[in-house]
């Protein structure tokens, strides 16, 4: 005679998100639910709130940059015969600008506070950050012009891609419940 098995006979109903259809990207990626969504309001400079009009400014600064650095470095390899060279550049720079202008967008968006290593990370944090990435931009660019070039300026570029891509991931966690005060 066989054991009986501890698999139970009557399983509960299943929820109404896994019945209607949910794609399996909003259950395993409940953080990027979008293929790079991008609202143009993140990016306006009508606003009379100054630091929201000093958070656009540094977004549109570094994704000008950005930008800049991509055609001059696509137009340096047009120079030579590296036609390849130049048609995929050409891609990445602009697959490069829209998720950089969304990862921009996304951090520029966030709200409320996330515990990130034990630390609490708010509003506050996020400007800073989009500060000095402009900053460091901006020598990026000037540093271009007196030979910031080659493996020193692709090195720095995948960083601060990398480092904007992980701001970007921890503005889209869900905020952390505010601490009451009772």
């Amino acid at each position: 005679m066989a054991a009986a098995s501890s698999f139970p006979e009557d399983l509960p109903p299943r929820t109404q998100a896994a019945s209607s259809g949910a794609s399996w990207k909003d259950r395993n990626c409940p953080n990027m639910r979008s293929c790079w969504d991008i609202s143009l309001q993140s990016y306006s400079l009508h606003t009379s709130d100054k630091a929201i009009l000093s958070r656009h400014i540094c977004m549109i600064l570094i994704l000008l940059v950005r930008l800049c650095l991509s055609i001059l470095s696509v137009v340096g390899n047009a120079w030579g015969s590296a036609i390849v060279s130049f048609v995929l550049g050409s891609i990445l720079a602009v697959l490069g600008f829209l998720f950089i202008a969304w990862c921009l967008a996304k951090i520029g968006e966030a709200q409320g506070h996330r515990r990130v290593l034990g630390m609490r990370v708010g509003r506050w944090q996020f400007d800073i950050f989009l500060l000095i990435c402009a900053v460091i931009h901006v020598l990026m660019l000037v540093g271009y012009f007196f030979g910031f070039t080659g493996v020193k300026l692709s090195s720095t570029w995948t960083l601060m891609w990398l480092i904007i891509f992980t701001a970007a991931w921890v503005a889209t966690w869900v905020p952390e419940c505010p601490e009451s005060n009772v």
